[in-house]
């Protein structure tokens, strides 16, 4: 009884314990199977140092392929952006300034570019100035081809009656009404001299040389006259070249033209006498350094102005031609002085990259390249040399770069632009560090075949971006080569 009783206790003991020999077992399983992952990668990392004898690549080495590219090589010039086509716009009319753009404004075909006595001197596009009156009859003329073109543009011409863009017909007669009365002006038919200005394209303003409330310099009179086209300015009523005309010395009828001292003035244009200033005391020679004292406020403005417009050629008449603001085309430039050695590397028409400031990289092309060398003004170089370095200064020729996109809140920021040296297109190419040389003084690449490097001869060419350009009869398109580190 006894031993079965043992026997009994021993079989439990071991049902229960074979749970644990089951864990012992499948951990002991791991453990082998952990430490033949071990072995292999061991094994393997072992044998990294065998890799030249079974691939032919030294340990620390890698392999490139030949591949075709093109390769070009590039100098970096420094310039300017900014805008281009700076110009002065001029009035032609007489009247009060009563509405000027802001600097920064920009002005496109049919915008106005100020107003006068509140009606519009408006911008139209066009390379030859304004330089007459048009209206029907008119001779054929590059300013008439102009206007009508413009009116075309503007919609002014909706039923395509403008047949003949060289002359001004009833067609354009009307055109210019439809204008007109768009415009708040007097439907004439007529385009005075004055009230349109021409521009090779859109306009951006850079400066006034005027003021609100200023009469243009050389008008004719207080009251306004823009509105009324054609000869009917009262500025037009004292020929420019008339005895009557205001001296170059001072605004005043009494200093008539060549008026000898002591002699009696003549009228001044309009009927009335000098105003019975003594003959003794003409103006001219009393006061010479002060041309503008004396003058009564009663006199009109051309009177009080008349001198202003004379250092113009004589254009006093019909507002003198004043300069009323300055101008750039809406087009961002940079523009290049490079050394005339370096003129060679930039072509009209070729696309170039602009560094701009802070890293950023815009597109552009070249629009033109100078042909005549240039000295710095002021004797100075290009390079700070010049007078007071006892070196002569360096001669620079003008290139001129146009933006692809407009950039914003650049001007007159300094850039630089990658010129190309040269370029070499669909060539064989491999890194430069697989480039090896030869005890001949030659040079090779390590072509890499069934786990054998052999040593295949070439012929460097260019070397650009990492890269080398290499011929020779062994060279082939996506061969494997043996790169150096």
């Amino acid at each position: 009884m006894a031993e079965l009783v043992e026997g009994t206790d021993a079989r439990r003991a071991a049902v229960e314990s074979s749970p644990r020999r089951r864990r012992r077992v499948a951990a002991g399983a791991l453990v082998l199977v952990v430490l033949a992952v071990v072995a292999a990668v061991v094994l393997g990392s072992g044998g990294s140092p065998k890799r030249g004898s079974d691939t032919g690549v030294p340990a620390g080495d890698t392999t490139a392929t030949v591949t075709r590219r093109t390769l070009s090589e590039s100098a970096t010039v420094n310039g300017t952006l900014g805008y281009g086509g700076e110009r002065e716009l001029y009035d032609r009319l007489a009247g009060t300034f009563t509405w000027l753009p802001a600097v920064g404004a920009q002005i496109g075909r049919g915008g106005t570019l100020f107003r006068l006595d509140d009606l519009p001197v408006v911008l139209m596009y066009g390379t030859v100035p304004a330089y007459r009156t048009l209206k029907q009859g008119v001779s054929k003329g590059p300013d008439v081809t102009e206007l009508n073109a413009n009116l075309i543009d503007l919609g002014y011409d909706p039923y395509g009656a403008i047949s003949d863009e060289e002359s001004f017909g009833e067609a354009t007669a009307a055109a210019v009404r439809r204008w007109q009365k768009a415009e708040g002006l007097t439907e004439t038919g007529e385009v005075e001299l004055g009230r349109i200005v021409f521009a090779p394209s859109a306009q951006r303003v850079t400066a006034l040389h005027v003021a609100l409330g200023q009469d243009p310099p050389g008008a004719g009179s207080s009251e306004p006259s823009a509105g009324q086209p054609g000869s009917g300015s009262p500025s037009s009523g004292q020929p420019p070249s008339g005895e009557g005309t205001p001296s170059s010395e001072k605004g005043e009828p009494s200093a008539g033209k060549g008026a000898p001292s002591g002699t009696k003035s003549p009228s001044n244009g309009k009927g009335k006498p000098s105003g019975g200033k003594s003959p003794s005391k003409p103006s001219g020679e009393k006061s010479p350094s002060k041309p503008s004292s004396g003058k009564s406020p009663s006199k009109p403005s051309s009177q009080e102005e008349g001198e202003a417009p004379s250092s113009k050629g004589g254009e006093q008449a019909a507002g003198g031609g004043e300069a009323v603001l300055s101008s750039t085309s809406t087009q961002q430039i940079v523009q290049l002085e490079v050394k005339p050695e370096q003129q060679q590397l930039a072509h009209a028409g070729e696309h170039v990259q602009v560094l701009l400031p802070g890293g950023g990289t815009a597109g552009g092309r070249i629009a033109s390249v100078g042909t005549v060398a240039s000295s710095p003004s002021g004797g100075g170089g290009a390079e700070g040399k010049g007078a007071g370095s006892g070196e002569p200064a360096e001669s620079t020729i003008g290139i001129t770069v146009t933006l692809d996109r407009p950039v914003a809140h650049l001007d007159e920021a300094p850039v630089s632009v990658e010129l190309v040296k040269s370029i070499r297109h669909d060539v064989l190419t491999v890194p430069a560090t697989a480039l090896i040389g030869t005890a001949g003084g030659g040079y090779a690449i390590e072509a890499l075949e069934g786990g054998h490097r052999r040593p295949v001869p070439v012929t460097p060419g260019m070397f650009a971006g990492g890269y080398v350009q290499v011929e020779g009869p062994g060279v082939r398109e996506g061969m494997t080569v043996v790169e150096s580190e």
